[in-house]
């Protein structure tokens, strides 16, 4: 229900963006780029493991201890969902049946047990329905939220010698 577009959103806000990240990584991932001097990330988490969701927010009460921590929660009506997936043409993550003898699981269906699973997480998050919104519109809303984080205006003095010409990636000389 906008995923890639809130992602891009975020990676052009200069944060380190990793998607569909199982819930049992979350944690080493954060661990990983805390050593390596990353200030901001922004992780997609769907449902598409299942039962693994309901630790999420344990997790994230952990990491909320150490760190500043914003939960999206990205949703749409049923027929929104069903109409982009048919002209994605992608299945649903927990359309897959739990064993090759049961039938696949319906469209309807699984986004039925998606909402389920993620009804705790979606009652502490900041929720944007993107039932009737553009990507464009989606993609504005996910910058206003990081307005106070981001800097305004980024000057760069650069030192050069006139000899080798202008730096290429100068804007201002």
């Amino acid at each position: 229900s906008g995923k890639s577009v809130a992602l891009r959103a975020f990676e052009d806000a200069g944060y380190d963006c990793v998607d569909n990240l199982p819930v049992s990584l979350l944690e080493n991932l954060i661990s990983t780029l805390e050593n390596e001097k990353c200030e901001r990330v922004a992780v997609a988490i769907d449902a598409r493991r299942g039962q693994s969701i309901e630790e999420l927010p344990s997790i994230l009460e952990n990491l909320g201890r150490n760190h500043q921590l914003r939960v999206v929660f990205l949703n749409a009506n049923t027929n929104t969902l069903v109409q982009r997936f048919s002209e994605t043409r992608r299945r649903h993550p927990l359309s897959k049946p739990d064993d090759n003898r049961t039938p696949q699981v319906a469209l309807i269906d699984a986004i039925e047990k998606e909402r389920l699973l993620l009804a705790d997480l979606a009652e502490t998050a900041h929720n944007i329905d993107t039932s009737h919104i553009k990507a464009h519109t989606l993609r504005s809303w996910i910058q206003d939220l990081l307005k106070n984080e981001r800097p305004g205006l980024t000057i760069l003095f650069e030192s050069f010698g006139f000899k080798h010409g202008v730096p290429r990636d100068a804007d201002l000389v």
